[in-house]
């Protein structure tokens, strides 16, 4: 069913939301504030309806014309038919929606320095198209459809011409795509990460198992790639998911890792990037993230900090040379013993870093002495088990980073049940542009 709405303003996830002619609510992607628009309707529900956009019939002044031929069906972004300030102004707007009690506290967005080409790390799917081997990203909402790169701007444009040469080769090598309902082919994945201030760049081929496939295969690949690539890796991944697991790991070229370094308050703080390694995605706009971590609170030298879904440890180390001590939590084992080589490479000793399941480690180490406490959780947010624990320890304060602002939502509310904590300032930080995506740090303070 067709129908004709207003925008009325963008919520999260980045839907316009519209009213119907009988006030139903309506949600689709596409649109702007203020903006008419025809849209097709694909679900009806009792409050509210989901749709499809056809055509803008009025447009916002504040619309412009996509960079990307693909914007719109590719689903990497999702906010390129508008300026960049009125993303940021957008991404503070529901995060005030979400935290509508805190508006007076809710801070400017914080802005990505970059804009385009800000992304370090691209994991991009081979696919048949046509009879050709090609290589891209899922169309939006769908997991066996692809869109063809290049091209892609929020990728970094060194990783790109990394990506023409391996396209070169494996469209010349004589092996197919990977076909998941057969289970049979040979090419899967192509990951590809730069680090932004060495410039260097790791190239990660996966495939799946072919016994007559050896190293010497990629020969000429890595001498075409020449300076080009730091590292250059071949993964076998038999496994019938389409997630990049490594049964086999090959180191073809080049050094076992890459080099990055992050400046946060004029400190330099290095690490080292292995295939698998986590490393959040925009190099630059982390900084302002980890920043903001280390602004919004005044931290003292005498703070005992606990800091929970730790990941690498990379905001505790940064939290290290202002407080006393950091205590990192975090369930998933690789991902510690980042944490802990990333300490030892930067010489950091007021830090440990601990393996385990948030909600069984605060229930096993309840002696642990500490008055201020960083969460960093995925986007559930916290479970119970942590708001009960936090309420029951009462940290003089606590900084919470969150990817979602709903679960955001519904956590500080818990939180400060009953006056019990006081949520002092919150400030948006845009580690995504032409994404929906917001992170949003929260400093609160026990009443």
């Amino acid at each position: 069913m067709k129908s004709t709405v207003k925008v009325e303003k963008i919520v999260y996830p980045g839907k316009a939301l519209a009213r119907g002619e009988d006030g139903t609510a309506v949600f689709f992607d596409g649109a702007l504030p203020g903006e008419t628009a025809e849209v097709k309707i694909i679900k009806s529900k009792k409050s509210f309806k989901e749709a499809i956009l056809l055509s803008v019939l009025s447009a916002s002044p504040i619309r412009r014309a996509p960079v990307c031929p693909s914007f719109g069906f590719c689903g990497g972004c999702s906010f390129q038919h508008t300026g960049y300030a009125n993303q940021l102004e957008i991404k503070r707007s529901y995060v005030c929606e979400q935290l509508k009690e805190y508006e007076p506290l809710i801070g400017a967005t914080v802005p990505s320095p970059e804009e385009l080409g800000y992304r370090n790390k691209m994991e991009f799917s081979f696919f048949a198209q046509d009879g050709r081997l090609l290589a891209g990203l899922h169309v939006k909402k769908e997991f066996n459809r692809y869109v063809p790169v290049p091209p892609c701007f929020i990728a970094d444009k060194d990783t790109m011409s990394v990506f023409d040469t391996v396209m070169d080769f494996a469209q010349n090598s004589g092996k197919p795509v990977y076909d998941k309902k057969l289970q049979s082919g040979f090419y899967r994945h192509l990951v590809l990460r730069k680090a932004k201030r060495s410039s260097e760049v790791l190239v990660n081929i996966v495939t799946n198992k072919d016994g007559a496939v050896s190293a010497e295969f990629f020969a000429p690949l890595v001498k075409e790639l020449g300076n080009k690539a730091a590292s250059v890796y071949w993964t076998v991944n038999s496994r019938p998911s389409d997630a990049v697991y490594a049964d086999e790991l090959t180191l073809l070229s080049g050094a076992p890792v890459i080099h990055e370094k992050l400046i946060v308050k004029n400190r330099e703080y290095g690490f080292n990037i292995s295939p698998f390694s986590f490393f959040q995605t925009n190099t630059y706009a982390c900084e302002k993230l980890y920043e903001t971590v280390v602004d919004i609170a005044p931290w003292a030298k005498t703070d005992r900090v606990l800091d929970l879904y730790c990941g690498t440890g990379t905001i505790g180390l940064v939290l290290a040379p202002c407080t006393g001590r950091v205590y990192g939590v975090e369930q998933i084992p690789d991902a510690v013993k980042n944490a802990r080589e990333n300490s030892l490479l930067n010489k950091i000793e007021n830090i440990e870093f601990v393996e385990g399941s948030v909600e069984n480690w605060v229930k096993l180490n309840k002696e642990l002495e500490f008055d201020s406490l960083v969460v960093d959780p995925p986007r559930s947010g916290l479970t119970p088990k942590i708001i009960e624990f936090i309420t029951a320890e009462a940290p003089a304060k606590i900084v919470y980073v969150s990817c979602n602002p709903s679960t955001l939502a519904r956590d500080l509310k818990a939180i400060c049940l009953g006056g019990r904590y006081e949520v002092v300032k919150i400030v948006p930080v845009d580690m995504f542009p032409q994404t929906f995506h917001v992170e949003t740090v929260v400093y609160l303070k026990r009443a």
